[in-house]
């Protein structure tokens, strides 16, 4: 240890020394840290932490228990200390376990208080209700219709026995709490909304069982067809539209009706709930929050065994390795110029340093402790903006989800904080400090051969050219390695999922299939192979670039030339500038294909320039229809371009006859299997089908109305209506409907003729379809996209066809000229209270498919952050290679060189490096894409990847940006400063 003390006081002399190089290179390093940390804590927020849940559990009690409508029998619920684990299926006929069963199980003297939730109700101060009058919905359906919109909101109403009422109930700001069952406690934002105050009478509607069901089960149905009427005793301080009110409505709507309803509770007393306990509740199908538990956590070997997926875990380790590699590389080629920059520019002190005695060893370490300095204050910098990173991305999606008036938010500073992947900082400043050991081996080793008396005449050594032939064979045969695996896993049968019932059984959707493993790990050895060839290329090549610039103009010459006769600083910045852009690019091709891929294998929304109001949740059709043309009504204030409506209609739950569309005879996909996107996306394809649980299956699903208004298609609208969509090809689309044909996003409904099939019969309560078909006809056609549905037939059709009742989707603004993108989506901002959704299409850019901007920073994130390493590694390695420049440009301003020669010279090398490292990291970032793309269209576990789409516009900004900061990298370094008189680099 002695012997490196002076060694790390020389390391950190020459830090200090050369500030810039060091906190450049330091930066280096920290970029790819500050990256991972921030981009897997906004990516994956986690699951709750113990934090987060006990906050759920209210002060004076011991525990939350929830008990499903999971019929008994099977497996229990396995649940996790901190709740469910995930979302479950409630069954509808199943009665969920009793107060006394759970009380049974618990300690004595612990006493069981219910709550319960409401499905959305409609709620209004306008409806003449007495406080604790109920009666029939139907028989107010009329004034709930004549009712004035600003009188009118959703609202999610909480029930609770006394007990668990006061510890439940918000504090009143105004009022006070209930204290009957006819009163009720309002947050301000439903007050402000509907302009009531404490005394005031409100009166709350539940809706009709659409058979959508809510997270609380079967609630809707115990609810439907019901109003009452309560006191409001206080408001409290909430900015979500709900109210809190004893037990009294929907406790005995849920008692009478308890079929498919989860039962809730607090445990109160003193005793505590054990994990052995919930345990045991668990085989009743409930699973309990407590706080005992969380307090004192269970040991990993009490818990319930965690399935593992193989092939997911495979997947996810080969593409972390990859990561990993492939960053691990980049940060090398990034910060070895430093090092070598630093060889250099110690070769004077090195060559003291031998002269006095220092052994080859003791030079080595000399320029390892500089790499471990570098490596140190690189991740310490990385951690600190790894974590800022974090935290600000998390807040400010947070505040985008509190504007949305999402309740259950992921985002959020507290959140962020508490689900801060801390590990990445305790790798992450062990990693760099090991990179930076590695990237300084090399100019170590050149340091200990470097001989005194070249080195006490700051003479370069001479270059060896014996290894070059030799690195661009190396190079040339792994590209050619990396093309042969690259070959063989795109020509290699991929493994096949096993048949539907055990697929469905030990397989979740969009998981690679069983064996893929070895594959997967051929693609990872096919890109670390092309990088490697890239580099070893690169390094052979790059040095004889001083030859093209024989006849150029001095400036060049000497720029070719400086980049030819100092591969230790001009490669390893080349690499950089390459190996950043190739990261951006193919994350890019990655991510537009992705999006391309949504578009090809679901339902879009290709509406220009209008937008659709939709009734949150469906009350009565007059009252739907009222809601929505009052909404559109106040939407449409400042938007002179609104001229009219058109109704969007749907086939009745309740009709006698439910209409299907059905693929040609002979054309039908096996059990278990669905069509593949690309059969579904041009007529006349070959059929292909693919098990159920692959990605590249067509699921065109329903993309309109709110998840209680449609719940089946076909959609019901005219020409006319098709016309305002301005949809492609909707004038040929409207032809159609007009002579009673069809239209549909699939074209393997199609047959030769163009026709489809329609089964015509009741609704089916289960099997495979959803009717029983009595009849079947055969309509013209045609292939339609970006309509929001798959299936699309006209009103006057359908009821010649036996449709007897139909459903209010909503109403489509019919604009005289295509309103903005922009406005359309600030749509979404106006407050209607809860009372409509407001649907916009999607936006037509590939890197635009959302207008929500949570989910735009997720998308995008990854080739954002990437885009902005590239660009800021292109300017660090400019920066770097022109530190070593001003000794040169001290000697040639000592000769006679003026101030604009020395600046043009050193924007001639950085553009010498940006000009071989820009196209070849485009180029080998797109190809590297692109060859991701065909292998994901080959596994077909994440999706179809039927088009690779390049986005060569948002290419050409990111080379544009980096073009330019590296220039202006260059420029603010290599202008030499007023007095240079002395290479005070010496």
């Amino acid at each position: 240890m002695s012997s490196w003390r002076p060694v790390l006081r020389l390391a950190r002399r020459d830090a200090r020394r050369h500030l810039v190089r060091t906190l450049l290179a330091a930066l280096l390093i920290a970029l790819p840290v500050a990256a991972l940390a921030g981009f897997v804590s906004v990516s994956n927020p986690g699951t709750p932490t113990r934090d987060r849940v006990l906050a759920t559990i209210p002060e004076g009690a011991q525990a939350v228990v929830t008990a499903t409508a999971i019929p008994r029998g099977g497996a229990p619920f396995q649940q996790i200390p901190e709740g469910a684990p995930g979302p479950w299926m409630d069954d509808f006929e199943t009665v969920p376990t009793s107060t006394e069963e759970i009380a049974a199980l618990l300690a004595p003297g612990v006493e069981l208080s219910e709550f319960w939730h409401s499905p959305p109700l409609a709620a209004s101060p306008d409806l003449g209700l007495e406080p604790g009058e109920q009666q029939s919905a139907t028989a107010g359906a009329e004034r709930l219709s004549g009712t004035e919109l600003e009188r009118l909101a959703m609202v999610e109403l909480r029930e609770a026995e006394p007990a668990a009422f006061q510890l439940l109930a918000p504090k009143a700001v105004a009022g006070s709490l209930p204290t009957t069952p006819d009163e009720v406690l309002i947050s301000q934002a439903l007050a402000d909304r509907l302009g009531v105050n404490p005394g005031d009478v409100l009166s709350f509607t539940a809706p009709p069982d659409s058979g959508v069901r809510s997270s609380d089960g079967n609630a809707a149905a115990a609810m439907q067809d019901s109003m009452r009427g309560y006191r409001i005793s206080g408001i409290s301080e909430d900015t979500s539209y709900t109210a809190w009110a004893p037990s009294g409505w929907l406790s005995t709507l849920v008692a009478e009706k308890p079929e498919g309803v989860q039962g809730h509770w607090l445990v109160l007393g003193d005793a505590p709930v054990t994990w052995e306990q919930a345990k045991t509740l668990n085989e009743l199908q409930a699973f309990v929050v407590s706080r005992h538990v969380l307090q004192n956590y269970p040991n990993s070997d009490e818990l319930y065994p965690v399935p593992l997926n193989a092939n997911a875990y495979l997947e996810g380790t080969v593409g972390l390795v990859l990561v990993l590699v492939v960053g691990g590389m980049l940060v090398l080629f990034l910060v070895t110029p430093a090092l070598a920059i630093s060889a250099e520019q110690s070769r004077r002190t090195l060559g003291l340093a031998a002269a006095a005695g220092a052994k080859p060893r003791d030079l080595r370490r000399i320029i390892l402790a500089q790499g471990l300095v570098i490596g140190l204050l690189g991740g310490v910098i990385g951690a600190v903006l790894g974590l800022a990173a974090a935290l600000g991305f998390g807040t400010w999606l947070g505040s985008i989800e509190a504007e949305s008036g999402i309740q259950d938010q992921r985002y959020g500073f507290d959140i962020a904080i508490a689900n801060f992947p801390w590990w990445t900082l305790v790798a992450g400043v062990p990693i760099a400090v090991i990179l930076g050991l590695i990237a300084a081996l090399g100019p170590a080793r050149t340091a200990a051969r470097m001989s005194p008396v070249d080195a006490l005449r700051d003479r370069r050594p001479t270059q060896s050219t014996r290894r070059r032939p030799l690195s661009l064979i190396s190079g040339l045969s792994l590209l050619a390695a990396s093309l042969l695996l690259g070959t063989v896993t795109l020509l290699t049968p991929v493994p096949e999922y096993p048949s539907a019932a055990d697929a469905v059984q030990f397989f979740s959707p969009r998981t690679p299939p069983p064996g893929s493993g070895p594959l997967s790990m051929l693609v990872g050895f096919a890109v670390l192979a092309a990088a490697g060839g890239i580099a070893l290329t690169i390094h052979a090549l790059l040095p004889r670039v001083g030859r093209f610039g024989a006849r150029s103009r001095p400036v060049w010459r000497l720029a070719l030339r400086d980049t030819a006769d100092h591969p230790s600083r001009t490669v390893p910045a080349v690499l950089g500038v390459v190996f950043s852009l190739l990261a951006a690019s193919y994350f890019l091709v990655l991510g537009a294909s992705s999006h391309a891929d949504t578009r090809v294998t679901g339902a879009t929304l290709d509406w220009q320039g209008t937008f659709l109001v939709t009734p949150q949740v469906p009350i009565s059709p007059e009252f739907d229809r009222a809601l929505a043309a009052g909404v559109l009504e106040e939407l449409a204030e400042g938007m002179p371009e609104v001229t009219g409506s058109h109704s969007f209609e749907a086939v009745a739950r309740d009709s006698s006859v439910m209409l299907e569309a059905l693929p040609p005879v002979g054309r039908e996909c096996p059990a278990g299997e669905i069509v593949h996107a690309s059969s579904a996306r041009e007529l006349g394809a070959p059929l292909r089908c693919v098990n159920q649980l692959s990605g590249a299956g067509f699921q065109g699903g329903i993309r309109i109305g709110s998840p209680f208004s449609i719940w089946f298609e076909p959609l019901l609208i005219d020409s006319e209506t098709l016309l305002a969509t301005r949809i492609p090809d909707a004038a040929d689309a409207a032809k159609v409907l007009d002579a009673a044909g069809v239209l549909v996003g699939d074209a393997s409904l199609i047959d030769g003729d163009g026709m489809v099939r329609i089964a015509i019969g009741p609704f089916s309560e289960g099997g495979a379809s959803l009717v029983l078909p009595e009849r079947e006809v055969q309509l013209p056609a045609l292939l339609v996209r970006g309509v929001g549905v798959g299936f699309i037939i006209s009103p006057d059709t359908a009821h010649k066809l036996g449709v007897d009742q139909t459903d209010f989707v909503g109403l489509l603004a019919e604009t005289s000229e295509p309103i903005s993108l922009r406005i359309l989506h600030s749509l979404w901002q106006h407050d209607v209270g809860e009372l409509a959704m407001i649907q916009t299409p999607d936006s037509g850019d590939p890197l635009g498919a959302s207008a929500d901007p949570a989910d735009q920073a997720m998308r995008w994130g990854p080739t954002v952050l990437l885009a902005l390493v590239a660009i800021a590694a292109a300017a660090i390695s400019v920066l770097l290679s022109a530190t070593q420049g001003r000794r040169d440009a001290t000697t040639a301003y000592a000769i006679g060189a003026d101030r604009g020669v020395m600046t043009r010279l050193g924007l001639a090398k950085a553009m010498a490096i940006l000009a071989i490292g820009v196209p070849v990291g485009m180029g080998a970032g797109i190809a590297l894409g692109t060859y991701q793309v065909a292998w994901n269209r080959r596994l077909e576990a994440s999706g179809a990847w039927l088009d690779t789409v390049i986005a060569w516009g948002t290419q050409a900004w990111i080379v544009v940006a980096i073009t330019a900061f590296g220039l202006l990298a260059a420029l603010l370094l290599t202008r030499p400063p007023r007095h240079l008189t002395r290479r005070s680099l010496d």
